[in-house]
């Protein structure tokens, strides 16, 4: 986990005293957002990983991952609205697939809203690939969600 330019980006594993920032990217990101208790429980679990991705030495992203047996799954991935496309949520990605392979899951999992196009791409760009629908399984506002499906 590195270092790229320009705006010295990083990505590096969550200590705990990072939960509140990533608790407000979640807020700026999510209606549903966890909340910051349970952000900071789920953290310091042996089967989570949370990234941060760091600009100039301040956290405006992060991914949540969970790994069960030989399965990986995307839990969450956000970055703050005024540093979005700017390819942070692609160098997250990466970072978590890198992981899940040196931990040799196989399969990596994630569930993305059904009108989250964006977020779609990327996951397609890739190799994820929509395996089923789970309807209305989102709320505020009430929305569909893909489970989408990546073989490692």
């Amino acid at each position: 986990m590195g270092e790229t330019a320009p705006g010295r980006i990083s990505i590096r594993r969550a200590a705990r005293e990072d939960a509140s920032a990533i608790y407000r990217i979640s807020e700026a990101s999510f209606t549903d957002s966890w909340r910051e208790e349970t952000i900071l429980e789920d953290l310091l679990k042996d089967h989570s990983l949370y990234l941060v991705c760091l600009r100039e030495d301040r956290i405006v992203g992060y991914a949540c991952y969970w790994f069960v047996l030989d399965e990986a799954q995307l839990v969450n991935v956000a970055v703050l609205p005024e540093n979005r496309k700017q390819g942070l949520a692609k160098k997250l990605l990466e970072e978590g697939l890198a992981e899940a392979r040196k931990r040799h899951m196989k399969t990596m999992f994630l569930e993305v809203r059904a009108g989250n196009l964006p977020a779609q791409a990327l996951y397609r760009k890739y190799g994820f690939s929509v395996i089923t629908l789970r309807k209305a399984v989102y709320e505020m506002p009430r929305e569909d969600g893909y489970i989408m499906k990546k073989s490692l």
